[in-house]
């Protein structure tokens, strides 16, 4: 596949093609676990779209392949938002988002990862206590009520805890 990245950015509109194809098969599949029948292939055209708008410019940190993966999982996280906000439901982040396997992340990611997660412990420790407390496993009800918050407050600091992560990983660092 980084071989076909590597044509479509110089030009090859065969190997961008090729790309959306592979993805979109993938996606297809991903997305319908995830989701049901409903809505899957929408989704994963959408996550391709958003792939090949966007790949010509970004900097991956991984491999653009994982980097695709994770355009996938917003989409798929952010679709699963908004259907349990339509129907009155409360859906953790984990739920829709699912939680990160760091597994599979290789070790210099995993390194930066970790650098970035303390640099948000030092600057934002309320930050990163949420996301500490998401991580092990506390359900939205037990967070809020261990550190006396908001439902709402809980996924706007997650959110931002997230936001402030990732462009820490893009080599932002934490503001």
């Amino acid at each position: 596949m980084e071989k076909l990245v590597e044509r479509a950015k110089a030009g090859d509109e065969r190997a961008e093609k090729e790309i959306f194809d592979k993805l979109f098969v993938r996606f297809k599949y991903l997305a319908k676990r995830r989701v049901g029948n409903e809505d899957y292939e929408d989704l994963a055209q959408e996550a391709c779209m958003t792939v090949l708008e966007k790949y010509k410019t970004e900097e991956f940190t991984v491999n653009f392949t994982a980097w695709a993966y994770g355009v996938l999982k917003m989409k798929i996280g952010n679709w699963i938002q908004a259907r349990q906000r339509l129907s009155g439901k409360k859906v953790s982040f984990e739920e829709a988002y699912g939680a990160p396997d760091i597994s599979e992340i290789g070790s210099d990611l995993k390194r930066h990862l970790i650098d970035c997660i303390r640099q948000l412990a030092r600057s934002y420790n309320r930050y990163a206590r949420l996301i500490n407390l998401s991580y092990q496993g506390y359900s939205t009800g037990e967070i809020c009520e261990r550190v006396d918050i908001s439902a709402n407050n809980y996924y706007v600091i997650l959110n931002r805890g997230r936001s402030l992560l990732k462009e820490c990983l893009a080599g932002k660092g934490v503001v």
